[in-house]
């Protein structure tokens, strides 16, 4: 079935505001995809850009940007970025860099596929977090809960529809063997807002994000993290526009390039690393440097995309019901990878059909 044929009032009002992002990055005195250009100390261009990256500052997502600004990586490639937009998850960033004058989010992965079906002109251009090892499941210290099995007839909270935290959710369930509709399932609005609403006993279990979880972890019981239950999984993105590909191929080649020099350092210099984020964050240094070191050691991000791990993401979806049997994902038309090494590209032939 065309998805077109059935789209609802709702993303028809989503592809009107894309298509405002379209018309206004034509205008004005900047270049496509919001950036402008100056002279860099060498003489050389230097695009100037904002960017959007969700859970900015505090969540991990955040990583390889603050690396990359602070050692000059993005400098390098001739790019400047001036602000960092955050957002709450879902599908807030993705209308933050559709909606607005920014060229590049990282954004999740279900988030963006949702977007794409309901027409948004969008271009996934490389990876992002590569897992779920920064997620963590909590409850209270006096619940009678141990574990997914446990949860049955209780209450289960993960942030907004369409993020992460829904469709690694059903993932979780699935991995148990849980039924998902012998509990209920509530959107919280946010980590800090779960927490909240665990606190108060509206919800039986609720998720943290390191490294707050670090930080905090004494003030719960920890139930298990994410990736026990789901190894694989791309939880982000980088999406960009299709207008950018066009008027500006070298610009989006150029940030994937220096993020993953960001990843790589990263990897190689974990506590410096984590020195930079607890900075940006104004979160505990100590726990910052243990949660980036953890991370390092996973792999936690990379601009490679593998195969298995979106297919989980749609395997997700499908069981959230945000991905209907009849939507077909064209992974032609939402999969640029040309501006990735040979090696690092995905085959889109390697991806499950739905």
């Amino acid at each position: 079935m065309n998805w077109k044929k059935t789209m609802t009032l709702g993303k028809f009002a989503v592809l009107m505001m894309m298509m405002v992002f379209v018309v206004s990055g034509c205008g004005g005195q900047q270049s496509a995809g919001g950036s402008s250009s100056s002279k860099g100390s060498g003489g050389d261009k230097m695009d100037e850009i904002d960017i959007s990256v969700t859970h900015y500052p505090t969540g991990l997502y955040a990583v390889p940007y603050d690396v990359g600004m602070e050692k000059g990586f993005f400098e390098e490639e001739g790019i400047k970025i001036n602000k960092i937009v955050g957002s709450g998850g879902g599908g807030t960033t993705v209308r933050n860099v559709l909606s607005g004058d920014l060229p590049f989010g990282d954004v999740s992965t279900s988030a963006v596929l949702q977007s794409y079906l309901a027409g948004a002109p969008l271009k996934i251009v490389g990876g992002g977090v590569q897992s779920v090892s920064d997620l963590v499941y909590v409850t209270r210290k006096d619940a009678d809960i141990e574990k997914v099995e446990d949860m049955v007839g209780k209450t289960w909270a993960f942030t907004n529809p369409g993020s992460v935290t829904e469709t690694t959710s059903q993932l979780i369930f699935d991995s148990a063997g849980v039924d998902p509709k012998s509990l209920e399932l509530v959107a919280s609005g946010g980590v800090s807002e779960g927490l909240t609403m665990l606190q108060a006993k509206e919800v039986d279990a609720t998720l943290m994000m390191e490294p707050a979880y670090s930080v905090q972890k004494d003030d719960w019981k920890t139930l298990f993290r994410v990736s026990d239950h789901v190894p694989n999984y791309q939880q982000s993105v980088i999406i960009t526009s299709p207008q950018l590909i066009k008027e500006n191929p070298d610009l989006v080649k150029r940030f994937l390039k220096a993020y993953q020099k960001s990843v790589e350092w990263t990897y190689a210099n974990p506590e410096e690393a984590g020195k930079i984020f607890a900075k940006s964050a104004e979160i505990d240094e100590v726990a910052s440097v243990a949660a980036i070191k953890d991370l390092a050691d996973k792999k936690h991000w990379s601009s490679k995309i593998e195969a298995d791990s979106i297919n989980n993401v749609v395997k997700g979806m499908q069981m959230a019901n945000t991905l209907k049997k009849d939507q077909e994902i064209l992974w032609d038309e939402v999969l640029d990878m040309d501006f990735l090494p040979e090696d690092q590209r995905l085959d889109p032939k390697d991806l499950k059909k739905n």
